[in-house]
């Protein structure tokens, strides 16, 4: 059986959350919540696992409950990754998730806490997976591109992602085989070339691919390139280029736009 403790370190779970899984774990009983535990592994339960799930934990104010309970689903999901032959360091990138969004809640919220229980069936299930710089999610004939917030967007580091996406495919889901690849993000903003110097990272990240829609109203991005998602736009920093460009463009009474595309340079 997997040591919980162990675990958590492998996968960078943040030092204070460590210590509430491992408490949480030594006193609560998590055994009655099998049956909902199981249907975050298949895509057609999850909204109907996770509110059983939910409403059962409660109160859990830190989600370091739910947290816990899906820490404890890992164990089935490295069998899947063992009955197919993916390699722990996948595995572990992808699981990686679960300490990253602790850590971005402390960042945002300034709290060690978990909010994004309704985001990681996907990890649980095997539909996602990390390999490299980049998330590749599997949903109906289509490959769903994920850019983590810690992800290197240099050429290299995304090219050699794709390639090994394109192999681990190829020999591990051929019904995938050849799929299109696409993705909905802020960084595929029709606004951006307009934002950022041509010689960006994100500008050659975006022209991989061939924009299909774009979407107003966007405002994920503030948490993305302020780091800020409540404060009033006078108020957010100017750190970088695009912190100044962006708001700007805002003041200016912009509306910055998310776009979706489909990968037209693997």
């Amino acid at each position: 059986p997997m040591n919980l403790d162990v675990f958590c370190r492998e996968i960078r779970l943040p030092e204070p959350m460590c210590r509430r899984v491992a408490e949480l774990a030594g006193t609560l009983d998590f055994s009655p919540l099998a049956g909902p535990m199981e249907g975050l592994f298949h895509r057609d339960a999850w909204p109907g696992a996770l509110e059983e799930l939910n409403r059962r934990l409660a109160p859990d104010p830190d989600g370091g409950k739910i947290l816990t309970c899906m820490l404890l689903c890992c164990e089935k999901t490295w069998e899947i990754y063992e009955k197919l032959g993916i390699s722990r360091e996948i595995f572990r990138d992808t699981m990686g998730c679960f300490g990253r969004f602790v850590r971005e809640c402390r960042v945002h919220r300034g709290v060690w806490a978990f909010d994004r229980a309704w985001w990681t069936p996907r990890q649980i299930s095997g539909e996602l997976m990390r390999i490299g710089t980049l998330e590749y999610e599997r949903v109906g004939a289509e490959i769903a591109l994920h850019i983590p917030s810690d992800a290197d967007l240099t050429e290299a580091a995304v090219d050699d992602s794709l390639r090994r996406a394109g192999a681990l495919l190829e020999e591990k889901f051929p019904r995938w085989r050849g799929a299109p690849m696409t993705c909905e993000s802020w960084l595929l903003s029709p606004d951006l070339p307009g934002l950022l110097p041509e010689s960006s990272r994100i500008l050659a990240f975006q022209r991989r691919f061939r924009i299909t829609e774009v979407h107003g109203g966007c405002r994920d991005y503030r948490e993305w390139v302020f780091r800020d998602s409540t404060s009033p736009t006078r108020a957010l920093p100017e750190d970088t280029t695009l912190q100044r460009n962006l708001k700007a463009f805002l003041l200016a009474g912009g509306d910055f736009r998310s776009g979706s595309g489909i990968l037209i340079k693997p």
